[in-house]
C-alpha cells in the first residue's frame, strides 16, 4: 500500500464509520436514492471532455468494485484487487458512462434491498483496500460519500 493510500485510509475510515453509525439498510437505501437524484442532473449535463469521461469512469469503477465487496456478505467469493478492472474501457463514450453510472447506482439500491430481504449478517466485515474492514452499511455509505464528494470533478 502506498503512502497516499495509507493517508486516504486514515482520513476516510473515521469519516465513513462515523456517517454509518446507527444507520440501517433502509437508511442507506434512502441515502443512495437521494444521492442519485442529486448527482444525476449534473452527470447528465456534463460536457463531453476527457476529464468528465475519466471522472465518470472512476465513479462507475469504484461503485462496481464496492458492490463486488458487498456481495461477499451474501456468500460471493472475496477477490483482492483494485477497482481498475471494474471500469469501462478507456474509450467509452460519455453517453455510455452516464448510463453506466445510472445502472450501477440502481444496482447498488437493488443490492441493499437484497441484503435486507436476505436478513444478511450486517456485522460481517469485508476488506476495503485502503479503509480496512467495513460492514455492508459502511460500504454503502462509502459509495454515497465517494461520488458525492467527487462530483465537483464533473464540469457542465
Amino acid at each position: 500500500m502506498s503512502l497516499l493510500q495509507k493517508m486516504i485510509g486514515a482520513g476516510l475510515r473515521p469519516r465513513v464509520r462515523g456517517r454509518a453509525k446507527g444507520k440501517s439498510l433502509q437508511d442507506v437505501i434512502v441515502d443512495l436514492e437521494r444521492a442519485r437524484d442529486a448527482l444525476t442532473p449534473r452527470i447528465m449535463a456534463a460536457k463531453d471532455t476527457a476529464g468528465n469521461r475519466e471522472a465518470l469512469n472512476h465513479f462507475v469503477g469504484i461503485e462496481r468494485w464496492s458492490l463486488s465487496r458487498v456481495r461477499v456478505v451474501l456468500g460471493a467469493p472475496f477477490q483482492l484487487g483494485s477497482y481498475r478492472g471494474y471500469r469501462l474501457p478507456d474509450d467509452a463514450t460519455l453517453a455510455r458512462l452516464q448510463q453506466a453510472f445510472a445502472d450501477v447506482r440502481e444496482e447498488s439500491i437493488a443490492l441493499a434491498h437484497e441484503l435486507s430481504a436476505a436478513d444478511a449478517d450486517l456485522t460481517r466485515t469485508v476488506r476495503h483496500n485502503d479503509l480496512g474492514e467495513l460492514t455492508a452499511v459502511e460500504w454503502f455509505v462509502y459509495i454515497v460519500d465517494h461520488s458525492s464528494r467527487e462530483i465537483i470533478r464533473i464540469r457542465t
